[in-house]
């Protein structure tokens, strides 16, 4: 069920690189370094075709393939599946549904029915009553392009973008759920089956390991502006929003800014640390929206190519026109934002209450596919970032 909301949505698209899809066997040195091998199987298209059954013979609730409770009784983020579909050109439309107790910035409860599958109904934050067949969460978009090895990120207004737990739920599905005749064996034990990879070729070794991570792929900018660019920085302004509720409030900040090297990616953990303290401090504004914090960090960095990449992924769901950016200062004061610097692609649709359907996104984006620069060809001036993995490492 659908409800027209404004005139247009826009979405903007994030191009991501598959750099490892597949059963590598991987080797660790005393260095901590891994050794990867060639790929042995279980490709793209594979694996999404599996995905796609598995998730059509399921509840939505039982397509997240780790545990609503964490190790240490928290809650983690959730990530279920509500569509999965393959197009006759070989792509696939991947619709998430992630639940992030942390975020409840547009937060919307998806009404389950007494099949457990979505009705296409949903409640807003400011329901009177909520019951156990309402998931709430936020939808995910991906359009998977096995023959490019690309994976795209479709990023709306009322959507969320987050590549890691993309590639965080493949893996575990993979990993944990799926049956790949030939490929791996099941052992059933008390509290999880532990399943093991090998080859037909070979299938008593079970000496493989499933992986799949993405790269964002950046096109305007060259490896020796990238160098420029960090020579000249002095500083960066950290730019982000976030988010003043009770879960916040009641998060413990675990996160410390001592002991970090300066421009690491777990240092995006601080701005966990300014949600927390601003919950804490700062009492929640009672007008719509007025629990939504800005936070700009003054950084006094000079960071280096590989540092300024993994920022460019940590962006990548970063909005044109939106608070949240990562700004480089020269000795000038010149300002340089990192949304300058990636291809970010744009579609619209009709907007709407329900998540949009994988028909839905496959035919806007199949119309505009020729028009995508990432999917035509890829400049000489090029930069891949293969040495800087965005993939939550599993």
């Amino acid at each position: 069920m659908s409800y027209a909301k404004r005139e247009h949505n826009y979405g903007h698209l994030n191009f991501f690189e598959i750099e490892r899809s597949g059963l590598y066997r991987v080797q660790r040195k005393s260095s901590g370094e891994e050794m990867i091998s060639k790929n042995h199987g279980l490709g793209t298209t594979e694996v999404f075709r599996e995905l796609a059954k598995w998730v059509k013979g399921r509840t939505f609730k039982e397509t997240a393939p780790w545990p609503s409770k964490g190790g240490d009784g928290g809650d983690p983020v959730m990530c279920y599946c509500r569509e999965i579909k393959e197009f006759p050109s070989g792509d696939f439309l991947v619709v998430l549904w992630k639940h992030d107790p942390t975020d409840t910035r547009g937060f919307r409860g998806l009404e389950l029915g007494v099949d457990g599958k979505p009705t296409g109904n949903y409640i807003t934050n400011g329901a009177s009553s909520t019951g156990e067949n309402y998931v709430w969460g936020h939808p995910c978009y991906y359009w998977v392009i096995p023959g490019k090895d690309i994976v795209v990120s479709i990023k709306f207004d009322d959507s969320k973008c987050d590549s890691d737990l993309m590639q965080k739920w493949v893996n575990y599905c993979v990993r944990h759920r799926l049956k790949f005749t030939g490929y791996n064996s099941r052992q059933p034990g008390e509290s999880e089956t532990r399943i093991s990879f090998s080859t037909p070729e070979s299938p008593e070794t079970y000496n493989l390991l499933y992986k799949f991570s993405t790269n964002i792929k950046i096109f305007k900018t060259s490896e020796e502006h990238l160098e420029r660019i960090c020579e000249t920085t002095k500083y960066m302004l950290l730019r982000n929003e976030v988010v003043v509720s009770d879960v916040a409030k009641d998060t413990e900040m675990e996160a410390t800014i001592s002991g970090k090297d300066s421009l690491d990616k777990a240092n995006i953990d601080i701005f966990n640390l300014f949600q927390s303290f601003m919950a804490k401090f700062f009492p929640k504004a009672k007008e719509e929206g007025g629990n939504v914090r800005k936070v700009e960090i003054k950084l006094e960095a000079t960071p280096t190519v590989a540092q300024m990449k993994e920022l460019m992924s940590y962006s990548s769901g970063f909005s044109e026109g939106e608070w949240a950016d990562v700004i480089f200062i020269d000795e000038n004061e010149k300002p340089t934002s990192i949304k300058s610097h990636r291809i970010v692609e744009r579609i619209v649709l009709p907007p709407a209450i329900d998540a949009y359907s994988c028909d839905q996104l496959y035919k806007v984006l199949s119309e505009e596919r020729s028009k995508f620069s990432p999917l035509a060809s890829k400049p000489e001036n090029a930069v891949s970032t293969s040495n800087s993995s965005v993939g939550t490492a599993l």
